[in-house]
């Protein structure tokens, strides 16, 4: 196989495109969108290469090893990663950039790691660009103990993908836009990476915070619904709150043990929005700009915007309101159900919360498969 300098392997391991990733500015930016402007065909390479380098960023050592520790554990890393990806289709082989290996237990770590993940053919870059299919992404529950896997959604339709957590949250992905976290990992927080726009239902957990990573910055919540667009094409990130409380802070210049603590208290830091509070955090200068109050005027399909507040509403209303925002298909006993009446406040609920709340008040239960849910009960006649 042809090497490509391009390559997920090899980006992750680019002290150049690293340091763009982690600490972007002008020159760097322009350089690297001046490149996925000629080889727009390495684009999903290098959203996939940023998330694994600000995921595995937090992993990564202080202490520098020997050269010859050094090349002894690249020696087997290159190993394992040239055996991976053995199976995957060649790329577009772009012009060559500077590519330096580093010596420290911090490119050891990385790359490891990475070589772990590449390793795992159910996590592989190919598996979750070609076949993750339908709208409705759901998540195969395991337990604490069972080896972590990393999981990405990419959402390369022209519709919202709903993605359910393993936690029972929910995030409305959009077009363009890519989500990858691990299950099974960490007992003291929920993460997600974020690459694009999407909207988080996330259910609550006091004890257990849940964290949005998105080119350095990170949003903290413990369960609230909130929007991040961190759209690539974009100069901004911006947060913007729905309902509850949430936090938002730099970590690129936080040191690990540093990072690590902020992390995992539940505690809220950082500058604090609440109900439709926005912020706009350049990724240039780092600098955070505050949003005019968000209004949820907008177009009826996007869930953000939604109010969720029904009054004797119709329960065929409500489900059309779900199936347009979600993107998912309900299928009814629309004799028996259609007429029932709905009186519930669902704004800020997830996805799975709402259907719970609905179902109880028909005296119905649902089932999940793809993107179809299937209501289940006698109705109200």
């Amino acid at each position: 196989m042809k090497h490509d300098p391009y390559s997920l392997t090899e980006l992750i391991r680019n002290e150049e495109f690293i340091a763009w990733v982690m600490h972007p500015d002008e020159l760097s930016d322009r350089k690297w969108r001046a490149f996925l402007e000629k080889h727009p065909g390495k684009r999903k390479t290098v959203e996939s290469a940023r998330e694994y380098v600000i995921l595995l960023a937090k992993d990564t050592g202080r202490h520098q090893p020997t050269r010859k520790q050094s090349d002894r554990m690249w020696s087997v890393v290159e190993s394992h990663m040239h055996d991976s990806m053995q199976k995957v289709p060649d790329e577009e082989t772009a012009p060559v950039l500077k590519a330096t290996r580093g010596h420290g237990w911090r490119w050891m770590r990385v790359a490891a790691s990475a070589a772990l993940i590449l390793s795992i053919g159910s996590v592989s870059y190919w598996f979750y660009y070609k076949k993750a299919e339908g709208p409705v992404q759901m998540v195969a529950v395991g337990e604490e103990a069972d080896p972590p896997r990393t999981i990405r959604r990419f959402n390369d339709t022209d519709k919202p993908m709903t993605v359910l957590l393993q936690d029972g949250s929910s995030v409305v992905l959009q077009p363009g836009g890519q989500l990858s976290y691990s299950e099974g990992l960490n007992k003291k927080r929920r993460e997600v990476t974020l690459t694009g726009k999407a909207f988080f239902e996330i259910v609550k957990n006091k004890q257990k915070p849940f964290l949005v990573y998105s080119y350095g910055l990170a949003t903290k919540v413990l369960g609230t619904s909130f929007t991040v667009d961190a759209s690539s094409g974009s100069k901004d990130i911006k947060v913007e709150v729905r309902t509850g409380t949430v936090s938002v802070f730099s970590i690129s210049n936080l040191d690990n043990s540093r990072k690590e603590a902020v992390l995992d208290k539940p505690e809220l830091e950082g500058v604090t929005l609440s109900h439709d509070q926005g912020i706009a955090f350049s990724k240039e200068s780092g600098k955070i700009v505050q949003l005019p109050p968000a209004t949820a005027v907008g177009a009826d399909k996007d869930v953000s915007k939604q109010q969720f507040v029904f009054d004797e509403t119709p329960v065929s209303e409500v489900f059309g309101i779900l199936e347009s925002v979600y993107n998912v298909r309900i299928v009814y006993d629309r004799e028996k159900m259609g007429n029932c009446p709905l009186n519930a406040t669902l704004m800020g609920q997830p996805f799975k919360e709402k259907l719970e709340v609905i179902c109880n008040a028909l005296d119905a239960q649902y089932e999940l498969a793809d993107n179809q849910i299937t209501i289940l009960g006698r109705g109200c006649k």
